[in-house]
């Protein structure tokens, strides 16, 4: 299993300047996708690896940020100062950090939410325990990535995952239940 090394994954993310402009309207329709997997968000989210923020964005765009609670988490401090341009509230925490070391405590959010990153995870074992950590009894995890990132699958990492629909991304899904946590 191939895996990025950390250098690999911040040269990916080095560029927070130009990334809206050329990701914007794909990451829109992936977010898209999202809400059709999800349903009504409301309660706390982690978005491991969220880039400049635009998840964020787009569900303020769609009246969902009044509802919740956010930590927007990546591994670039560019793109997370690039994200604070656009979070206004003071109620969004940003956390420079990778998906295999979160920092944060157990079973804390309601979704975990990994969009378009899973080919750029380097240690894919450790980023699965450590999104299943994190999320609350009950709670949804979605990781996705384009196919062609990466080569091994959330599912044949972790039975709990399942492979719900290719949106440009392929989309996987974990409910967690308390006994698979």
């Amino acid at each position: 299993m191939k895996s990025s090394s950390r250098s690999e994954i911040l040269n990916y993310l080095i560029t927070p300047e130009v990334y809206d402009e050329l990701y914007r309207e794909e990451q829109y329709l992936k977010y898209k996708c999202l809400l059709e997997v999800v349903g009504n968000i409301s309660g706390f989210i982690l978005d491991a690896g969220c880039g400049t923020g635009l998840l964020y964005e787009y569900l303020s765009e769609h009246g969902f940020s009044r509802k919740l609670k956010y930590i927007c988490m990546d591994p670039s401090i560019e793109m997370l100062l690039k994200a604070k341009t656009r979070i206004k509230s003071p109620l969004i925490i940003l956390l420079e950090s990778y998906a295999e070391e979160i920092p944060l405590r157990n079973s804390m959010f309601d979704y975990v939410f990994s969009i378009s990153t899973w080919g750029v995870i380097g240690e894919k074992i450790k980023a699965i325990r450590e999104f299943k950590r994190v999320a609350k009894h009950g709670g949804v995890v979605v990781i996705t990535g384009y196919p062609k990132t990466f080569t091994v699958k959330p599912t044949e990492i972790n039975e709990d995952y399942v492979e719900l629909l290719q949106c440009i991304d392929y989309f996987y899904v974990a409910r967690l239940r308390k006994e698979n946590v």
